[in-house]
């Protein structure tokens, strides 16, 4: 089923600057939707301003600021907002065991702050929970992932003592129209477009890459028709590749190519067996409906262009 909107008026959004945050906020708006987005970004979030059922909160998640401006109770509120990323845990390990457990202790602060202000609570979660060593020893692998789990654990635990309804919702790989980080989706793209020769893993193990459209409309859906307290993966259910997913963007982007599988260490897979992938289809008939090889094209045009726009008047 596509993202209707049937029963939610009112929403908070924390991390609505962030690229899925912040496409969740825009079809939530141009649904009808009125919408609190809270980000510590002020620009980011100045990009819905016109919208007269957006109301920008430019605010960490332990400060004051977010209940004095949120004064009415909410259908839901979507956790995105977090410190200390997957970018943080691959740079420096140690830095980033220290971001994470802030993260865990100031996203349990804004939930107990607004727990009176919303009716459900989505907490939007990573695969990286999953990360699994190739070695077989069953100990997760990602200071990131650890604590989202953790997070969201706590988060559920007061939602439950508070009768307020809570869905984690796992997300992977999300790409499309309106990223333009360095993550691996992007950074093969451009390496394609530019023809150069791509290094790779052998790419064996299953590697799920879910266009942003797809992951929004699982959001509402896990949201608006979700069984309280079950955790749902927002993805495909039927997972290919990293080779095939690749080869696939290889042919609709760039034939010419090169593609050298396993000449890069892989130390490391995500284990999609850890979670439910037919959970979220089975109770409310959500599954991802974006072309994939159109999905990357899009993707593709749309980096291309944000590429010319920064190169404009360059030497």
């Amino acid at each position: 089923m596509k993202g209707e909107i049937a029963q939610m008026k009112t929403a908070i959004v924390t991390g609505a600057g962030g690229f899925i945050g912040g496409a969740l906020t825009r079809k939530l708006l141009d649904s009808g939707v009125k919408v609190y987005g809270v980000d510590i970004n002020k620009e980011a979030l100045a990009r819905f301003d016109g919208n007269s059922n957006f109301i920008g909160i430019c605010s960490g998640l332990d400060s004051e600021g977010l209940t004095l401006n949120i004064r009415e109770k909410c259908d839901v509120l979507f956790h995105f907002a977090w410190g200390g990323g997957v970018k943080d845990y691959l740079v420096k390990l140690t830095n980033s065991t220290e971001l994470q457990i802030e993260s865990i202790i100031s996203t349990v602060k804004m939930f107990e702050s607004l727990k009176e202000m919303c009716t459900k609570f989505i907490f939007c979660s990573s695969s990286y929970e999953f990360m699994r060593d190739l070695q077989g020893m069953n100990v997760p692998m990602n200071i990131y992932g650890i604590a989202k789990k953790a997070a969201a654990d706590i988060c559920a635990s007061i939602a439950y003592k508070n009768n307020i309804g809570f869905n984690k919702v796992i997300f992977t790989n999300t790409f499309g129209v309106g990223d333009i980080s360095n993550k691996a989706v992007n950074t093969i793209i451009r390496k394609m477009l530019s023809k150069e020769p791509l290094k790779l893993v052998e790419g064996n193990n299953k590697n799920d890459w879910v266009y942003i459209d797809d992951t929004v409309n699982g959001l509402i859906a896990a949201a608006e028709r979700g069984v309280d307290f079950k955790e749902y993966y927002i993805g495909h259910r039927d997972i290919s590749t990293f080779k095939d997913s690749i080869t696939a963007m290889r042919d609709v982007l760039a034939p010419e190519t090169e593609l050298v599988f396993g000449t890069m260490r892989e130390d490391t897979y995500i284990d999609y067996s850890m979670t439910d992938l037919d959970a979220l289809y089975n109770d409310t008939g959500f599954e991802c409906n974006a072309d994939f090889k159109e999905s990357i094209v899009k993707t593709a045009e749309y980096i291309e262009k944000e590429h010319s726009k920064k190169n404009i008047g360059g030497g």
